[in-house]
């Protein structure tokens, strides 16, 4: 795990700092709610601390795409499951348990949204290198907005 750190630029340091922080995150929400009078609600935050610290170790794209698809599911478990504890609250939400079950169900989700990004920018990386390669092995640069390798001498 180091080399990985060690080889990147400052702005993918900061990212690998950040999706370690969110993995951390949903570990303290999922040791928070063990203790929920509800079985198993700790559960969906186990997850997400999983696929958030996928996001810190090198993976196949195949295995990205299905980590992707596993943390859409879970973004839209937990958005459902706050919208759907959102009309039982009362005034005083903040003083229930079952109120701040919902405020970390929004937490989680909206957590989710960077770590769905990097799976996403981890798929998109891979078809540039495959579009790439493909046009070194053709000869040929077809990218719209490109320049010319060598410059061609001006006639007057």
């Amino acid at each position: 795990m180091q080399e990985r750190v060690s080889g990147m630029t400052a702005v993918g340091k900061g990212m690998y700092c950040f999706q370690a922080l969110i993995a951390v995150t949903f570990v303290v929400l999922a040791l928070l709610h063990v203790p929920h009078p509800s079985p198993l609600l700790w559960l969906p935050y186990a997850a997400g601390a999983v696929l958030a610290g996928f996001t810190l170790i090198p993976l196949k794209v195949m295995l990205a795409r299905l980590l992707a698809v596993a943390a859409t599911a879970l973004m839209f478990f937990l958005f459902a499951g706050f919208f759907m504890d959102v009309p039982k609250l009362e005034s005083t939400w903040y003083q229930s348990q079952e109120g701040w079950a919902a405020v970390s169900r929004l937490l989680a989700a909206f957590l989710l949204i960077p770590v769905l990004s990097d799976y996403s920018c981890r798929c998109k990386a891979e078809c540039r290198e495959a579009k790439a390669a493909s046009r070194l092995r053709s000869g040929k640069n077809s990218a719209f907005f490109t320049a010319p390798d060598q410059s061609r001498a001006r006639s007057s």
